[in-house]
């Protein structure tokens, strides 16, 4: 036996046991377990919804995967996404229990605090994708903070009668 025919039957071999440990682990490999069956369902149902030819073998070969995965109890627990309007940011975590609490109704937010009062406001909104415009000048101190006591990055003055400093010597050759 030479060592290819040695290496493909280790590899064989490996390929073999990984499966079998991947199964028992209840995992799925992408494309060929529930969530494959599920995409291809539902894109079955979206041809059928938009008027468009099905093939029935198609239609029977997905509700059969279907039906096994169920069975042997790999498909899991399935949900529904709650309705979202498009471009919405969906609620922080808890704010369903919040809103109950409150007696807030279902779907309708609660109005935005409003702002402080003596706040400065921003000059300008933010721009499309909520993302403030770049500005040129930092933002003014708030009020009533103290002063910046960072050193500025402007040059001192020299007096006229200081000496010139000679430039710095070049680096080391190595010719």
């Amino acid at each position: 036996m030479s060592f290819f025919e040695r290496a493909k039957a280790a590899a064989d071999d490996l390929m073999a046991k990984a499966d079998v440990a991947m199964s028992n682990a209840g995992v799925s490999v992408p494309g060929i377990g529930p969530d494959r069956a599920l995409r291809d369902l539902g894109v079955l149902a979206w041809l059928e919804a938009t008027g468009r030819q099905v093939d029935p073998a198609d239609r029977d070969r997905v509700m059969a995967t279907l039906r096994e995965l169920e069975a042997s109890g790999r498909l899991g627990p399935l949900t529904v996404t709650p309705a979202q309007p498009y471009g919405q940011t969906p609620p922080p975590p808890g704010a369903a229990a919040t809103a109950a609490a409150t007696g807030a109704a279902a779907g309708v937010p609660p109005a935005p605090p409003p702002p402080p009062t003596g706040a400065p406001q921003s000059a300008a909104p933010p721009a499309a994708g909520g993302v403030m415009p770049m500005r040129d000048a930092p933002a003014p101190p708030p009020p009533g903070s103290a002063p910046d006591a960072r050193p500025t990055l402007e040059e001192p003055e020299k007096p006229e009668d200081a000496p010139e400093r000679p430039p710095p010597p070049p680096p080391p050759s190595w010719a």
